[in-house]
């Protein structure tokens, strides 16, 4: 394997952290972190290359707070300039292993993503009978460190980049676990694990982790159908058998990892009756519905917001950019009926029986109850997409 040197003048040059500031300024100027590092923003990145140089840089503390959708999480928000140096890290190497990429990873990648993801497993259900639905359990909380620099080191040969990295990996550690160094009972060394989630660095090092992964299931198990986003990924085959037997040899090479499949998130399932992948249902027919899941949080964060609107404690513009968010995502499936629905504010609109009585009974009546509230939010009008079934 090919090994990159002469990382570290590249890095630390001047062009690439103004660069990286720019990128890391993008849409945050406006908050206060942000703000106070655009009013010299030019000399905080000539004194970030200085500390660079002089090896005197170190990561400062995070602030860590939580959040409850889609499910509860502790993030960790590090300081605006750790983020700065963050993308000029992720400038430099992600070129690199970009070309060691399977084209089956689609999280944080250019031309990638949760729809290109989600048109990807569509495609392989109709090839498919059967699937192979996986979830790491806990991802980001379990990598490992030491086997995450390891990885690190067999492609990039310069040691001031892997010092840098180690930096970076170490400013965070959501625990550490016990490894077994020898035969003896006492043969144990203390090993940190975890890296923080809202980090650039952290998405990054995540798919270099799972790196090995996507090879060992199109390369050595010769799976047909692939397809992986994060820790989130599916198997295609012919037969139930097939698939359970890629499952243990997937489970062993985790094991490897320190990582652990979810029991409760691994399942067999037919692609005729739907396959959940990045927020959507995908069907061999070529269906595709939104989970009930994100439908159900929507209707709930638009209920908020329409009363925190009526009180004055936000204003119109926010709501209308959440519901035109949320629009170009669902506008990936078939979500028409779904649109006119939850807009409206009905009671249980990811229901069946909601969406036929208000979309099928009277062709008419979701058009214009989706276009009365759009002219109520002021948000735009979808695409048309294809009808219900």
């Amino acid at each position: 394997m090919r090994t990159f040197k002469n990382l570290w003048p590249k890095m630390v040059s001047l062009a690439n952290l103004m660069g990286a500031a720019r990128e890391a300024m993008k849409g945050k100027r406006r908050k206060v972190a942000g703000a106070k590092f655009f009013g010299g923003w030019e000399r905080e990145c000539v004194d970030l290359r200085e500390e660079l140089m002089e090896e005197r840089y170190r990561p400062g503390p995070y602030e860590y707070f939580e959040i409850y959708e889609p499910k509860e999480r502790r993030v960790a928000a590090a300081p605006f300039r750790d983020r700065v140096l963050h993308h000029a890290v992720v400038r430099v190497l992600e070129p690199v292993f970009e070309k060691r990429f399977l084209e089956d990873s689609f999280a944080c990648r250019k031309g990638k993503g949760t729809h290109a993801g989600m048109r990807r497993a569509l495609n392989y259900a109709g090839k498919h009978p059967i699937a192979l639905k996986c979830d790491i359990r806990k991802y980001f909380a379990s990598i490992d460190h030491e086997i995450l620099l390891k990885q690190l080191g067999r492609v990039v040969g310069d040691r001031r980049v892997l010092e840098l990295c180690e930096l970076i990996v170490g400013s965070h550690a959501d625990g550490a676990s016990q490894a077994w160094q020898g035969p003896g009972l006492f043969d144990v060394q203390e090993r940190r694990r975890g890296l923080p989630v809202g980090n650039l660095t952290s998405q990054f090092f995540a798919n270099i982790y799972l790196d090995g992964l996507d090879h060992l299931i199109k390369h050595e198990l010769r799976v047909p159908g692939y397809v992986r986003y994060v820790d989130d990924f599916v198997l295609f085959g012919s037969t139930a058998k097939e698939v359970k037997e890629w499952g243990k040899r997937v489970a062993g090479y985790l094991a490897g990892l320190r990582l652990e499949l979810h029991p409760d998130k691994v399942r067999v399932c037919r692609t005729r009756d739907g396959v959940d992948f990045c927020g959507f249902v995908v069907r061999a027919d070529g269906r595709v519905k939104v989970r009930r899941a994100s439908v159900r949080r929507f209707a709930r964060r638009l209920k908020r917001m329409r009363w925190q609107m009526g009180r004055g404690e936000i204003r119109a513009e926010r709501v209308t950019a959440g519901v035109r968010s949320w629009v170009a995502h669902v506008a990936h499936g078939q979500s028409w009926h779904l649109r006119a629905v939850v807009l409206a504010g009905k009671r249980g609109g990811c229901r069946r029986g909601v969406l036929e009585k208000t979309g099928r009974s009277e062709p008419g009546a979701a058009r214009r109850l989706l276009e009365q509230q759009q002219q109520q939010l002021g948000c735009l009008e979808p695409q048309q997409q294809q009808s219900d079934e």
